[in-house]
């Protein structure tokens, strides 16, 4: 959450700046408390001998792959004691993105750590990667979580997949440009129509074939997640969209070929597993992200905006559909963005608020044009309008600042 709160604050007027800060400071404390009711864990020191630098690598894969707490624990400490940021955190995508089991949240933990490494500093690495290793190591091989255990997922499949079909693809596979809308719509209909392996076996082979480039793939991906939104709002749906955003933020900071593939794969496999999940509840809706159509909103500029806020809560599917109006007619949704978050920096009471808006503002950038209309539309779903109650912490937080 930190990532995200800090991330949203950038761009805001200096005092509203220091909202989200003291907001994410209340949240702390209040986190810090849980956990002394809860039997007050502390992260103490490593059991055992750290290994050498020379075979911490070789030790670290077999305790992640025998899901080896302790051990994983000391090897995780020599590695952010003796290697540098980018060797350890390239050999962590892939543990990130692996198990599905508990919402996404392991390849969201491990991207916002990289996140907040960035802005902290190396040097308060190894607390920040110990618990990371903890929450990877999280539910172990066996158990069932969310309608999957450990063997029943993508991973082996896409893993195998992406080492095979990786000296088959074209050329110009790893691309920034899309080609058209028709592959992203491809890959949507592949996670809406088949399991989750069907759909990342369609995609790899529309990549083989050079029907689609990694734009288009990852394109279809977030449309994916935002189409899950559309049709289950809540905090299912908050989770395929920040996911993806994760698994996508892997896939641009990965330096390894194969892994990047592994992890555009697992972006498809994963919004097949969600969908598959999802699809158990009686409230999932038939619609289609892709054929909303737009709505008009009265006004221009920051009277539409303000008429699109004004309706989340309360008829959020026009709202949705108003924002689609205003993407294709504004190329610029600066606008948008900017009054969302100075929404939501009053009124958020919980963690995922930011995180959500966070994630879905940044894949405004990352999109093709033609889908950003879309992905705007999906942020309507779990952002606050003007008439949500304000956050506790954040009327005192004004209060403290002496602002009206």
């Amino acid at each position: 959450m930190l990532h995200s709160a800090n991330q949203l604050s950038l761009d805001a007027p200096d005092r509203e700046r220091l909202l989200p800060l003291l907001w994410a400071l209340d949240y702390f404390k209040q986190s810090q408390q849980r956990d002394v009711d809860e039997g007050d864990f502390q992260l103490r020191k490593p059991k055992g001998p750290l290994p050498s630098a020379g075979k911490a690598w070789a030790e670290f894969h077999a305790a992640m792959e025998s899901w080896d707490e302790e051990r994983a624990d000391r090897v995780i400490t020599a590695l952010a004691r003796t290697k540098g940021g980018h060797e350890v955190i390239e050999d962590l995508w892939r543990y990130g993105a692996r198990d599905y089991r508990n919402i996404g949240h392991k390849a969201i933990f491990t991207a916002s750590t990289w996140r907040t490494l960035q802005a902290i500093g190396w040097r308060h690495a190894e607390p920040a990667l110990r618990s990371l290793i903890l929450g990877l190591l999280d539910f172990g091989p066996d158990r069932c979580m969310n309608g999957y255990g450990f063997e029943d997922q993508s991973h082996a499949t896409n893993a195998g997949t992406a080492s095979k079909l990786l000296a088959k693809l074209p050329p110009d596979c790893i691309s920034t440009k899309s080609t058209d809308t028709a592959p992203a719509r491809g890959v949507l209909e592949a996670v809406r129509s088949g399991g989750p392996l069907a759909a990342s076996t369609e995609v790899a082979e529309m990549l083989a074939k050079g029907k689609a480039n990694s734009r288009d793939a990852w394109d279809g991906i977030h449309l994916a997640a935002g189409d899950l939104m559309l049709r289950l709002p809540g905090i299912l749906g908050v989770h395929c969209v920040t996911s993806a955003n994760a698994l996508h933020y892997a896939f641009r900071m990965s330096s390894d070929a194969e892994t990047r593939l592994y992890l555009l794969l697992q972006g498809v496999g994963w919004m097949g597993q969600f969908a598959s999940y999802m699809s158990r509840n009686d409230e999932m809706r038939n619609l289609d992200l892709s054929k909303l159509e737009r709505s008009e909103a009265s006004g221009n500029g920051s009277d539409e905006v303000a008429a699109i806020l004004e309706q989340l809560g309360t008829d959020t599917d026009e709202a949705a559909r108003k924002a689609i109006g205003y993407a294709m007619d504004h190329q610029d949704l600066t606008e948008f963005s900017r009054m969302a978050r100075n929404i939501l920096f009053r009124k958020a009471e919980e963690s995922h608020r930011f995180k959500y808006a966070a994630a879905v503002f940044e894949d405004l950038d990352l999109v093709s044009p033609a889908w950003r209309p879309h992905m705007l539309a999906t942020s309507t779903y779990y952002l606050q309008g003007p008439a949500d109650r304000d956050s506790e912490a954040v009327v005192r937080a004004r209060k403290a600042l002496g602002m009206a």
